[in-house]
């Protein structure tokens, strides 16, 4: 089984925090469950899953425990303003970004 991994996400209506086993956010079993959910086009950081796991506690357990697969996705925190609040830029690993291409978004 792979190690958890929690990734900030800003989408175009502000950021969610999603837990998963993936390795990132880029691979395309991401992008494809992302954009089952509507969002073609993010940037995702990754935040350390101990750092996240202090703050959030149980709501971020009770996500893990919803993950039906190695290559699910959970989100655990829609509030964009906590989500963003909550970490600071320094705990943020690099940018990911995934883009449609502008044809698949006037589709």
């Amino acid at each position: 089984m792979r190690p958890l991994k929690t990734f900030m996400v800003f989408t175009g209506t502000g950021p969610i925090l999603v837990v998963t086993r993936l390795n990132d956010m880029e691979e395309e079993v991401a992008r494809l469950h992302m954009e089952s959910k509507g969002i073609r086009k993010y940037i995702a950081y990754e935040v350390p899953y101990t750092t996240a796991e202090t703050r959030y506690g149980t709501r971020l357990h009770k996500a893990v425990d919803r993950l039906a697969s190695d290559d699910d996705i959970r989100v655990f925190d829609v509030d964009g303003h906590h989500a963003f609040m909550i970490f600071d830029f320094t705990e943020m690993g690099e940018p990911v970004y995934v883009d449609a291409k502008l044809s698949e978004l006037l589709a």
